[in-house]
């Protein structure tokens, strides 16, 4: 039996009304990082930032299998790619690694994938072929999809402004992808440059490991203010003193 349009549609809103609440903003948590990164959060540390009550977790499939049940009540967002290290020079050339199949994400419940997408690398035809057909499979059973736009890669093969960063946040969008994840380059404030080039929600990424959590806060209220969905923050989460009150500081400052 054929999936019809409208039961599409209606699969991919109400997936993505798990971790998008109705005010149109979103608190994402991101421990999803030992796929791309070669290092995540320690998994005794997932209990506490599901206390702190994300709307949203990108995960890997490990940890959408073992913490299910401390994760069940936010939206689970699927990490599909993976094979990239921190050890030593970005590599961009293995971008076409994809871990997962959108089977895979169904099976584990998860409510959109999340994938890489590198707009102005040398080699940006492979991840931007592998998003644009990982949308098309995914439209096919409604299952939303965050592409994390990155321009120039982490190589930084070109510079990262809110010019470049709205031009790949544009891409991605134009490619299928639902949601928009991205670098904010400088004040969150000038942000509203992004948000306006892109027609679909965007969310700013956390970035380093800073030591004032206030900071974080701020950046956090600053991103919506400049009219973004919200924010996907992770190592300053995991690597809090205390996951659980920070992440309840961040869904005030998204929602509050």
């Amino acid at each position: 039996m054929s999936i019809s349009y409208s039961a599409v549609g209606a699969g991919k809103e109400r997936r993505i009304r798990r971790f998008i609440k109705a005010d149109g903003r979103s608190l994402l948590v991101a421990v999803d990082h030992a796929a791309y990164m070669g290092q995540g959060p320690p998994l005794s540390v997932i209990g506490d930032i599901a206390r702190g009550g994300p709307d949203g977790v990108l995960a890997t499939w490990h940890v959408a299998r073992s913490s299910a049940v401390e994760l069940a009540e936010a939206g689970l967002v699927l990490r599909v790619d993976g094979g990239m290290s921190e050890l030593g020079v970005f590599p961009t050339a293995d971008v076409s690694t994809q871990l997962a199949s959108v089977d895979d994400a169904l099976r584990v419940g998860a409510d959109a994938v999340v994938v890489l997408a590198f707009p102005g690398t040398k080699d940006e035809e492979v991840s931007l072929q592998r998003l644009a057909l990982l949308c098309a499979e995914c439209e096919k059973v409604g299952l939303p999809v965050i592409a994390e736009a990155l321009p120039g890669g982490f190589g930084q093969e070109i510079e990262w402004s809110f010019d470049t960063v709205a031009r790949a946040a544009r891409i991605a969008a134009e490619l299928g992808a639902d949601v928009v994840k991205t670098v904010c380059p400088g004040d969150p404030r000038q942000f509203d440059q992004v948000v306006a080039a892109c027609p679909v929600p965007v969310v700013a990424l956390g970035g380093p490991r800073v030591e004032n959590e206030d900071d974080i806060v701020t950046f956090a209220k600053g991103i919506v203010d400049a009219g973004a969905c919200g924010v996907a923050i992770g190592r300053n989460v995991w690597g809090s003193p205390d996951p659980a009150k920070l992440v309840a500081r961040l869904r005030e400052a998204i929602h509050g």
